[in-house]
């Protein structure tokens, strides 16, 4: 394939052309008989029928441009391996051609939803090491799945011509797998709260409406509460069960496995997923455990780099929901490299708390003013002492959940600066540990105000090559020589690194 230009398989124009196309041409077909029975009514003298015929002739013209602009678009566009580069020519009238390099390429992943399983083909992302392009994949090329496989094999070879890719395909050959139910505990344990809570809530007034139906007099009313009950039940219930199920297909059959320099991913029931990840890539690790996983003693494992997790509704994960223990085995084969043993992290001191709750204090007692003060004038349409109180109770619970939440805070957030890796924890009843080693990180900002200045601490922003979500990593309140450390760190292992 090398010195050859070629195009990808025509199934992309139609991948191209999007859903909201094919919908309307769906119901086009779906409209066929009346669109039969104008043409007669037209032929038989009706006027009016022209009118509707000409909306249809206008549609089925802007669907027939689009398809011939896609089919352009495909037919003029080339890519070529050239040397240590992927040329990628656009000849169409505003021509276009972009140059990669492939010792710049971070990732090269493969992905096969149901319409290119259907087709035979596979699409081919590339990712290059670049902020600029860090929220969306570089490169998307589409070819038949021998094809893909042969391409991604000889950009992986170009990537790193010391280490030849070695190609993953039975199951025994992966390191890590995961079975069924670890992947339905998986989506248990990473479960919203918000939404158990709110399940449970409905859960109550289902069972409050069923008991209502005993009683006699109010029989039709119980009926109806059970039914308005059961009803929002099985909304609540959608939501939750689908993102259940929304994980399960795209954790179904998690396997990885470490050859080399690289971390081999697959995973996906409807869309298949195939990972190559270069681990001199990877700048960070975070162990996550949301507030479900936290009360088991759960977490599962992110990668930060960029090539995976950049797309809307991906995630890069590297490990599933699991035992500290048994993550830490299985990370010991994946990633060698890095020790998540436990350090011993320095935690926040208590006197960087009380401008946060004085914060706080002042806005319930301002918006207590407010609420009370609606209710004098019966704003909120409550009127009775009674309905005054129920709102002030609202306000005194949302206040009791703030100081719950900063405490929370309080107790998770840690540092950690060793010689080698920094280590920051954050989150309130979820928790997020990150790890970076000082080479990876890009930029260093902390500040102070006047309270924390009287304090002597800081609060920080860590920057690091990945997306915009994972990029940035707060450091909050703490002691300034921490930052200074920090700093020194950084200027030792890269001197150029900007420091603010």
């Amino acid at each position: 394939m090398e010195n050859n230009s070629f195009r990808c398989h025509f199934s992309i124009v139609f991948e191209n052309l999007g859903s909201t196309f094919f919908t309307i041409c769906a119901l086009l077909i779906l409209n066929l008989d009346d669109l039969g029975d104008m043409i007669k009514e037209f032929l038989a003298g009706n006027v009016k029928a022209l009118d509707i015929l000409f909306v249809f002739g206008i549609l089925f013209g802007i669907l027939l441009l689009v398809f011939i602009i896609q089919v352009v678009i495909w037919s003029k566009t080339w890519i070529s391996v050239e040397g240590d580069a992927i040329v990628i020519e656009k000849r169409t009238l505003n021509r276009k051609k972009n140059t990669i390099g492939m010792k710049n390429i971070s990732n090269i992943n493969m992905e096969q939803n149901i319409f290119e399983r259907i087709v035979g083909t596979c699409k081919v992302k590339l990712d290059t090491n670049s902020q600029s392009t860090a929220e969306t994949t570089d490169v998307k090329i589409v070819l038949k799945k021998d094809k893909a496989e042969a391409f991604r094999k000889q950009v992986m070879d170009h990537m790193n011509a010391d280490i030849q890719a070695e190609e993953i395909n039975e199951e025994e050959d992966y390191d890590v797998s995961y079975t069924l139910k670890d992947i339905v505990m998986h989506c248990i344990y990473t479960a919203s709260i918000f939404n158990v809570l709110v399940l449970a809530a409905f859960l109550i007034g289902a069972i409050i409406g069923i008991r209502s139906i005993s009683i006699g007099d109010v029989l039709l009313n119980g009926i109806i509460n059970v039914l308005g009950s059961l009803l929002a039940l099985l909304i609540v219930l959608f939501s939750v069960v689908r993102s259940l199920i929304k994980d399960f297909f795209v954790y179904y059959g998690f396997r990885a496995k470490r050859k080399a320099d690289k971390i081999y991913l697959s995973y996906g029931l409807l869309k298949k997923r195939h990972y190559v990840l270069s681990v001199d890539k990877i700048n960070a690790i975070r162990v996550v455990a949301p507030a479900i996983s936290r009360v088991f003693g759960r977490q599962y494992v992110e990668l930060v780099c960029i090539g995976i997790g950049d797309e809307q509704n991906e995630k890069s994960i590297l490990l599933l929901s699991e035992k500290r223990q048994d993550m830490l085995g299985k990370l010991s084969v994946l990633l060698p490299e890095i020790s998540l043993e436990d350090r011993q992290m320095l935690r926040r001191k208590k006197n960087t708390v009380w401008h946060e709750i004085t914060g706080i204090l002042f806005m319930f007692v301002f918006l207590s003013a407010i609420v009370v003060f609606a209710g004098i004038l019966n704003v909120f349409g409550i009127s009775g002492l009674w309905g005054r109180i129920l709102i002030l109770a609202v306000a005194v619970l949302v206040f009791v959940y703030w100081l719950v939440y900063v405490y929370m805070t309080f107790r998770t957030e840690g540092v950690y600066v060793g010689n080698d890796i920094l280590i920051v924890s954050s989150g309130a009843f979820s928790k997020r540990v990150v790890w970076i080693p000082y080479q990876r990180i890009q930029t260093l900002q902390y500040s102070q105000g006047p309270v924390a200045r009287h304090f002597g601490y800081a609060k920080g922003i860590i920057h690091i090559l990945a997306n915009v979500a994972n990029s940035i990593h707060g450091i909050s309140c703490f002691d300034i020589t921490v930052f200074n450390q920090i700093q020194q760190h950084m200027l030792m292992r890269n001197g150029n690194q900007q420091v603010k």
